[in-house]
């Protein structure tokens, strides 16, 4: 996986920030949280666009390429609440409690069942108590869900990219730890491609309830 990700081209980071993105600060705004870790930055303007809105950004990416992008941007408009850090997701190196918001968007949808098990629960630690957890994944309504060749159920591998389609039980059973506030399915069409998701947001408390769940 990481090999994948090194191979892709360099080139500078997207101009606009994602719509999951966007939303989701409005939450983050009213719960009053400031520590914020993007998993997967790459080269969305997400990372940026939290920094700009006043967050403390840690923008974590296994790419160095992508990592470079968010920096020259960085050095351009002078962004200092932002840190750069490269990491793969399946080792992640921070201690408990130290984030008040994660934010996955399209980075957690690429492993199997144990290692994603694994990376959930690892996150769990790392957020704050009452900190909120966004999370967005590829669904198993997508366009491209059982193409390629299957590595086990719901995970493919296609073109040397593997990628994990999430339903909803799947999402839940990943959120076992969390307090699941609210889950959804969205779509978009790209050049006639239909791409479908799951989006969660979750918060850290010690009992799981299915309650509020919008799916």
């Amino acid at each position: 996986m990481k090999e994948f990700w090194k191979s892709r081209p360099r080139g500078s980071i997207k101009r606009k920030p994602s719509n999951f993105a966007r939303r989701n600060l409005k939450l983050i705004k009213k719960s009053k949280l400031k520590t914020i870790l993007d998993l997967g930055s790459g080269r969305s303007r997400d990372s940026i666009f939290f920094a700009q809105n006043g967050l403390i950004v840690t923008a974590l990416d296994v790419s160095r390429s992508g990592l470079e992008s968010i920096q020259r941007e960085i050095n351009r408009k002078k962004i200092k609440n932002i840190k750069l850090v490269c990491q793969d997701l399946r080792k992640l190196k921070f201690p408990n409690n130290s984030f008040d918001v994660i934010y996955a968007h399209l980075s957690l949808h690429y492993f199997d069942d144990k290692t994603t098990t694994k990376i959930f629960n690892k996150l769990y630690k790392m957020l704050k108590k009452k900190g909120l957890f966004f999370v967005k994944c590829k669904s198993t309504d997508d366009a491209k869900y059982g193409k390629g060749k299957k590595l086990e159920d719901n995970l493919y591998v296609l073109k040397g990219h593997i990628r994990r389609f999430f339903d909803k039980e799947y999402m839940k059973n990943k959120l076992e730890k969390f307090k699941i506030l609210k889950m959804r399915k969205t779509a978009s069409v790209h050049r006639r491609y239909k791409s479908s998701f799951i989006e969660s947001v979750a918060t850290k408390q010690h009992k799981f309830t299915t309650k509020n769940h919008n799916i």
